[in-house]
């Protein structure tokens, strides 16, 4: 579901790459391996005669092989024009990745190429990229809505012995309106010198679930979020596996063995993302005052001066010394906590206190040059890490845990970076884990000293109670019914090959309701599926030819069954109208959609109340920006042979000059008649073929 931004900036990048890999290996740069990766990108992917200006960049890349040169090339229309075609290709001649864009908008209208052609024009391609694997590749479920947007999305998966390799994954869209191949993405599945191992004297499911139960576990947490909009915060409790994430059960032993993770292209869900996810809503919730709200804030609230606050992080530690000039300060509101903190920023450092309390929030240096040859192990920077928490903050700190990267049963969470250890204190609530909140300490181990800090911690939170909370073998159970636990080959070293038993699709993430056992979304809520349903009831309906194209196009009522002669409700009638471009809203909130869109009027929404030939023209009219117009019915002549009320004459008229509703085989509007599954079907089918023309 790439859409022209996403790969715009993926161009941007590959040019920017240009300006500067080049340099890296100047003169040493072989102009045959480029002519290599040129044909051999050109063998697979055409590159319109058009796209004339030619670019490239070279980089070394780590892969499970060892380095690698890779090519990257870029060709691009000139004199304005914004079409592009983008492929990276290893010096081995697979095409790693490769995006494509003619710089024209053809996304209108009812898709000209079905799901099913695409699919054949997917693995078509499949076969020219992998001809040696592409018999080993299986289309897998990509648990997405495959037909939003401007493409159909594919997944294949590399199968050994008829089990999934979890690291083998290509990814290949389609261009719904010209079946073009638009993005293709994956791993070389030849791993030369590594061996995948037989089915010989593995465990059963059974024995590897009791396994994975007690070795590794299903981990109840809290979590949070934060409403924006309401200003609400929300904490709630699941049952997960994301601490899990690097860890699988062997087959054939039953231990817990630590997995590598990461490829030539990393998808950016490790742990560098939570934590930069973390920061963003920590920034968020931060609203800089103006200078006039920031002196009634001092007048009126109990708040620690700018410079006491500044002298708070002086004497913290030796992050901030007393001869660093103040370059900034502000004073920000955190709209989370509902307190103030002063923000203030040095000479290659800066530090947030908490305007009431004191309390240091944040303080990080930028002078990262290493000015010692220390090599400091993680236990001594752990040491040093404990002893600067106590010291700053005793009381949340005594409330915390640990997190350690190299016992495989908790979450990674000590990153070294170069010369940075950064480790992870996650607080403690009736003895489980808060997710949401933690203390962070960054510790350079060439210097010996504490270069980093950060608490993200709500003061006033409220934790619900998980007293009646159902076991965790129900818990795993839950999610092994909607993830699947099997076995799979996956890496349990640079050049080696494991046979494990685990969840599939990991990076989705699991979080399980501990009293109800219903899977829950990031917010808390009920999580909502967002795939697209495979009806069993339409097969040798009139309306079966309809249903699928509309399918084709991401219009769908949810649900595995269409009952296509059911009389449609007012919101599943809106919903199918709107089931292509939104998503993951609740009822409350899509009726509000509505009502800001015009669709509907506050005395009209009546969710469960049928839908008939007039309220559907009405609600069609609207949906096209024309109310205003069909508002006057007497500019309008009535073109169907019964009587429509006069209310709805501008509406029946227009949607009968469209071809939207042309009324029944007598000609009749029938107006007060309500609509089926199957008619509101092609009503909306009608529609957008008009709308596309």
């Amino acid at each position: 579901m790439k859409k022209k931004g996403t790969l715009s900036l993926i161009l941007t990048i590959c040019l920017m790459l240009s300006n500067i890999s080049i340099q890296a290996f100047g003169a040493e740069e072989d102009s045959k391996g480029l002519e290599k990766a040129i044909v051999a990108a050109k063998n697979i992917v055409t590159v319109p005669d058009t796209y004339t200006e030619f670019t490239h960049s070279s980089s070394e890349r780590e892969t499970s092989t060892g380095k690698m040169r890779l090519w990257r090339l870029n060709w691009a229309e000139k004199e304005g024009k914004n079409g592009y075609v983008a492929a990276s290709v290893g010096e081995d001649g697979f095409l790693y990745e490769y995006n494509k864009y003619t710089g024209i908008d053809n996304n209108s209208g009812l898709a000209k190429v079905t799901k099913d052609q695409a699919q054949i024009l997917a693995e078509e391609f499949l076969k020219k990229v992998t001809p040696k694997y592409a018999a080993q590749m299986k289309k897998v479920d990509n648990n997405d809505n495959i037909i939003s947007g401007e493409e159909y999305n594919f997944s294949y998966q590399e199968f050994v012995n008829e089990v999934p390799v979890s690291f083998i994954n290509i990814n290949i869209g389609v261009n719904k309106y010209s079946g073009e191949i638009t993005y293709f993405n994956g791993e070389n599945p030849e791993i030369n010198g590594t061996e995948y191992p037989s089915l010989e004297g593995i465990i059963d499911s059974v024995t590897a679930e009791k396994s994975y139960l007690e070795k590794l576990g299903v981990n109840l947490k809290y979590y949070s979020y934060y409403d924006y909009k309401e200003k609400k915060m929300k904490i709630f409790a699941g049952y997960s596996i994301d601490s899990n994430v690097n860890s699988a059960i062997d087959a054939k032993t039953g231990q817990a063995i630590s997995l590598v993770r990461g490829g030539l292209f990393p998808n950016g869900k490790g742990d560098y993302a939570g934590i930069a996810a973390s920061d963003n809503n920590v920034m968020k919730t931060n609203q800089e005052l103006t200078k006039e709200e920031t002196e009634a804030v001092n007048n009126v609230a109990n708040l620690i001066s700018k410079e006491k606050a500044e002298s708070i992080l002086k004497g913290t530690s030796d992050i901030i010394t007393s001869d660093m000039k103040v370059r900034d300060i502000s004073l920000n509101k955190n709209e989370i906590n509902q307190g103030y903190i002063w923000y203030i920023s040095f000479d290659n450092a800066y530090g947030a206190v908490d305007a009431k309390s004191g309390e240091v929030i944040s303080i990080h240096s930028y002078n990262l040059e290493s000015s010692s040859n220390k090599d400091m192990t993680k236990d001594e920077a752990k040491n040093i890490a404990e002893s600067f928490l106590k010291k700053v903050t005793p009381d949340k700190f005594a409330k915390t845990k640990y997190e350690d990267i190299e016992n495989p049963i908790l979450k990674i969470s000590v990153i070294q970076d170069g010369n940075i250890y950064s480790l992870n204190y996650v607080r403690l609530v009736n003895g489980i884990e808060f997710s949401g909140n933690s203390l962070r300490v960054e510790v350079d181990k060439t210097k010996g000293k504490i270069i980093g800090y950060d608490s993200n911690w709500y003061d006033d939170a409220s934790f619900p109670d998980i007293s009646q909370a159902i076991s965790k073998e129900q818990a795993f159970n839950k999610i092994k019914n909607i993830s699947g636990f099997s076995l799979q080959y996956t890496m349990i070293d640079k050049n080696k090959i494991g046979l494990v038993y685990n969840f599939t699709r990991l990076n989705e993430g699991y979080i399980i309701d501990p009293i109800n056992g219903t899977r829950l979304d990031f917010t808390g809520q009920v999580y909502k599926e967002n795939k697209v349903p495979s009806y069993t009831d339409i097969v040798g309906h009139w309306s079966e030819k309809t249903v699928k194209e509309l399918l084709d196009n991401g219009y769908y009522l949810e649900g595995d069954k269409f009952n296509p002669d059911m009389n449609i409700n007012q919101i599943n009638f809106l919903k199918y109208l709107y089931s292509s471009s939104v998503s993951n809203l609740n009822d409350d909130e899509f009726y509000d959609m509505l009502m800001q869109s015009g669709i509907i009027k506050k005395e009209e929404k009546s969710p469960s109340s049928f839908v008939s030939n007039q309220d559907a023209a009405k609600y069609i009219v609207r949906f096209l920006g024309y109310d205003k117009v069909a508002a006057h019915p007497e500019v309008f002549i009535n073109p169907f042979k019964d009587n429509v009320q006069e209310q709805y004459k501008g509406y029946a008229a227009m949607c009968y000059g469209l071809n939207i509703i042309r009324g029944d085989n007598n000609g009749n509007f029938n107006g007060t008649r309500n609509i089926t599954n199957a008619q509101a079907a092609t009503i909306i089918y009608n529609l957008i073929k008009s709308n596309s023309k």
